[in-house]
């Protein structure tokens, strides 16, 4: 991704902080120019948008935290455009990547068509850079003009502040796993960051906090009575004991190399647990309960109900618990929690939960996938003549956990091939 700001001087709007930011603006994603447009009223292509850059710089400065904070919450950046045409730009991160898609976009007044491009995906620390820039860009060009003490500048230096301490970025940054505003942020939501950040830190609080109820304060704190509750159980009930162990021959698996997407390591772990347990790969894990004696949970049951989480792993020191409400699909939700807890060591406690678009739960959905349906038996059993759903009956997983794992076939080879 990539903003080329060739500015306009002259400019006649109304607005000083307008004027001195009037700019053609092209946005590239990946090699595409997503500010290429059609005016149908000209009848020909344009490769640039001629707007003030303030408002564009202002939203995003604005959203920053929920940009970044944020999962399953793509932010586009048409409520900046305050009158003037943008295209359909789209940013969402997942925590450790970022990925900017361009969307096709129509506008009757004027009448211009915006094109789609294909998603870029980078890393977080690099779309913070870029968006970053472009923000001081046009923080300075204000400046040079004489536009002093502008909304965006005040916004930046707040943002820039925070990013310099640990603690007021943490709680930016879990703020926007909220989607809300640090800055402006009801002293109840603060209330319920600071007592989820008791029970969790790091990627697994913005994880917990993103999957919570969105606008239930009630239903929010709900689901932390819940985890207190549950882990108050006998400790048996949840135990896998050796499932650390484990863990430990197979953490180079774990790792995750520069350029991998989420997906890979779970896919990688999986394949490696199996190696390590000696499960081979035509070995049905039909239930929860087989595969926690696996692991030496042979008093494991179901935990009471957790509110607004599927399940919960928590770790104190060489203890490690899964906490599984009953629940429909209660072994893939459990081999999604121990994907989490072979693939995420070192947090003290992490939930699983319905996000999408959030690393942890990408990884672990990828793990439970290949963890009970090992694509090379699932291919195997295809080839032969089996039927989709055949093979899950035969692995006891839902058909479409089949049909995942034959569209990412070359995926998870690609991803058990590194070292």
């Amino acid at each position: 991704m990539q903003f080329s700001v060739d500015w306009i001087d002259g400019a006649r709007n109304a607005s000083a902080a307008e004027r001195a930011t009037l700019c053609d603006l092209q946005i590239f994603v990946g090699d595409a120019n997503a500010c290429r447009f059609y005016d149908a009223a000209e009848q020909r292509a344009f490769d640039h948008i001629v707007v003030p850059a303030v408002h564009l710089a202002e939203g995003i400065a604005t959203d920053w935290w929920a940009i970044f904070g944020g999962r399953d919450r793509p932010r586009s950046v048409l409520p900046y455009r305050t009158g003037f045409a943008l295209p359909n730009l789209l940013f969402q991160c997942d925590g450790a990547d970022f990925t900017a898609s361009a969307y096709a976009h129509t506008y009757e007044n004027p009448p211009v068509d915006f094109s789609q491009a294909d998603p870029e995906l980078m890393l977080r620390a690099n779309a913070e850079n870029i968006l970053a820039a472009f923000i001081r860009q046009v923080v300075d060009r204000l400046a040079d003009s004489g536009v002093l003490n502008s909304e965006v500048a005040l916004c930046w230096q707040r943002i820039a502040r925070s990013r310099q301490d640990p603690d007021e970025l943490a709680f930016c940054v879990a703020a926007g796993g909220l989607g809300l505003d640090p800055y402006s942020i009801s002293d109840t939501d603060a209330h319920f960051i600071e007592v989820s950040s008791s029970w969790f830190a790091g990627e697994e609080l913005i994880e917990f906090l993103a999957g919570t109820a969105p606008d239930s304060h009630d239903a929010r704190i709900s689901t932390i009575q819940s985890i207190e509750r549950i882990e108050a159980e006998p400790l048996d009930s949840s135990r896998l004991p050796e499932l650390d162990d484990a863990a430990r021959q197979i953490s180079a698996a774990t790792q995750r190399h520069p350029g991998e997407r989420a997906w890979a390591p779970g896919y990688r772990a999986a394949q490696a647990l199996r190696a390590a347990a000696d499960i081979q790969s035509d070995v049905t894990l039909p239930s929860f309960d087989v595969i926690a004696k696996k692991f030496g949970g042979s008093s494991f049951r179901n935990s009471d109900a957790l509110s607004g989480v599927i399940a919960l792993v928590s770790r104190n020191d060489d203890d490690l618990r899964i906490h599984l409400p009953e629940r429909e699909a209660e072994t893939f939700a459990f081999a999604r929690a121990i994907g989490a807890a072979v693939c995420f060591p070192g947090a003290p406690r992490s939930v699983v939960n319905e996000l999408q678009g959030a690393e942890q739960q990408a990884t672990g959905r990828a793990f439970a996938a290949e963890f009970l349906a090992p694509v090379d038996k699932v291919l195997d059993l295809h080839h032969s003549g089996c039927s989709d759903g055949e093979i899950a009956d035969h692995f006891k997983v839902f058909t479409q956990v089949i049909e995942h794992q034959l569209e990412n076939q070359e995926r998870i080879r690609q991803a058990c091939a590194v070292a």
